[in-house]
């Protein structure tokens, strides 16, 4: 069984926050089904990159917490609240736009300091926060969430993996692809790719059937894109879920 990746963005200045973090990354390890990602302080963006953002990327849900990190005043002295940790509401707007570039949804738990205020994309994020009470109620909390919430598949798939098999397509592949992703990605007829090779991409009618049946050749080679065979309608295409993130970034220019 895949085990789905819960993300859990949780301060670590005070030794009390580490251990809620570590708390937290324990219950979710063990419960069936479930893998936690706590990630540590990194040092260099290569290695935020590499850890932090591929964690977003492929978690399937995120436990945040928005403790307290001072008080906040205007140039006029004039008191505005409290803020949290800027690193943990970046974590949250970054998964609120992969909700919206994948069309999926991605349960959330959020829990927040009294005394902080929302600030920046949390004033107009869904995200509900409970109160930070004591570590047992928390824990409770995240074991309901994980019980009740239904959870996307993460996919597993990662670009040393993906990268050879792009590298594997003809031009004309990829302007399928391009093509395919217009008109939706998902069974989609082949006569509407040929259509839109044509119309968009300024490709000829002989062409553009010539790209066709040369893409088909490639994806069964390459399982990126999947061929449906439709006895009624006429031959059809989908993207592979699996790789749908890293498609959907590399056909922007086909």
């Amino acid at each position: 069984m895949t085990e789905k990746l819960i993300f859990i963005s949780c301060g670590q200045q005070t030794s009390k926050e580490r251990k809620l973090g570590a708390s937290v990354k324990k219950l979710v390890d063990s419960t069936s089904g479930y893998k936690a990602y706590f990630a540590e302080y990194v040092q260099s963006l290569d290695a935020l990159a590499k850890n932090i953002f591929d964690g977003l990327r492929m978690c399937s849900g995120l436990i945040s917490f928005l403790h307290e990190r001072g008080l906040v005043t205007s140039q006029g002295n004039e008191e505005w609240g409290y803020r949290s940790s800027v690193w943990v509401n970046q974590e949250i707007a970054i998964l609120a736009y992969r909700k919206q570039f994948e069309g999926i949804d991605i349960p959330i738990l959020v829990f927040k300091d009294e005394k902080v205020r929302l600030e920046g994309a949390m004033t107009s994020l869904i995200v509900n926060p409970l109160p930070i009470v004591s570590e047992s109620e928390i824990l409770k909390q995240v074991e309901l969430w994980l019980k009740d919430s239904e959870f996307p598949l993460n996919s597993p798939a990662r670009d040393d993996r993906f990268l050879p098999k792009w590298q594997k397509l003809s031009s004309p592949s990829r302007k399928v692809i391009a093509a395919l992703l217009d008109e939706g990605g998902t069974n989609v007829k082949e006569s509407v790719i040929k259509a839109c090779l044509r119309e968009k991409y300024g490709l000829e009618k002989n062409e553009a059937g010539q790209a066709v049946r040369k893409a088909r050749v490639e994806f069964n080679n390459t399982d990126l894109v999947k061929l449906v065979h439709n006895i009624h309608t006429g031959e059809e295409m989908s993207i592979n879920p699996t790789w749908q993130w890293h498609i959907a970034r590399e056909a922007k220019n086909p």
